[in-house]
């Protein structure tokens, strides 16, 4: 077994690289990892790549993952990958966070933060703003310099807190 093992591993190539691009419109980092076969077919295994890529409007991350047991495995990478779209899903530019068949969903779409009950939005985020069609805080309220704070007597002060 040992022999084996120190066979297999003399057969593999590693070879790393990083890159950085800059040009007048972003910034680009990327890195790369990848396993090769030492044979004269050159073969690819495995590769994992990360990049970053910077612009006046903001940065994206992108992932790349490229491997041969993938491939052999189909069955339950698709499995997998069947299970985590159960619970984020990205639908016309949005991404929806919760389960398939719940009925509370988290929407995040470019210009509001969506919380949506049996397919009713009931409260956004959006421009500044947290609108809520129905709310229940468990203790106190501020508003500005103002708050509503509860007694421990179980009435309810409305004064001056900041």
């Amino acid at each position: 077994l040992e022999d084996k093992t120190i066979l297999n591993a003399t057969s593999l190539e590693q070879r790393l690289s990083s890159q950085i691009l800059q040009t007048q419109e972003q910034i680009q980092q990327s890195v790369t990892e990848q396993y090769f076969t030492k044979d004269e077919t050159n073969t690819l295994i495995s590769q994992v790549s990360t990049a970053f890529t910077q612009t006046a409007e903001g940065w994206q991350m992108d992932f790349q993952r490229l491997v041969q047991v993938v491939n052999d495995n189909q069955s339950a990478t698709d499995a997998e990958f069947q299970e985590w779209t159960k619970y984020i899903r990205f639908v016309d530019g949005n991404i929806i966070l919760g389960a398939v068949a719940n009925p509370v969903v988290l929407t995040i779409k470019n210009d509001r933060i969506s919380f949506s009950q049996s397919g009713q939005e009931v409260a956004y985020l959006s421009n500044a703003e947290l609108v809520i069609t129905d709310a229940r805080i468990t203790h106190g309220l501020i508003i500005g310099k103002f708050g509503f704070v509860p007694r421990a007597n179980g009435s309810l002060d409305f004064k001056k807190v900041l």
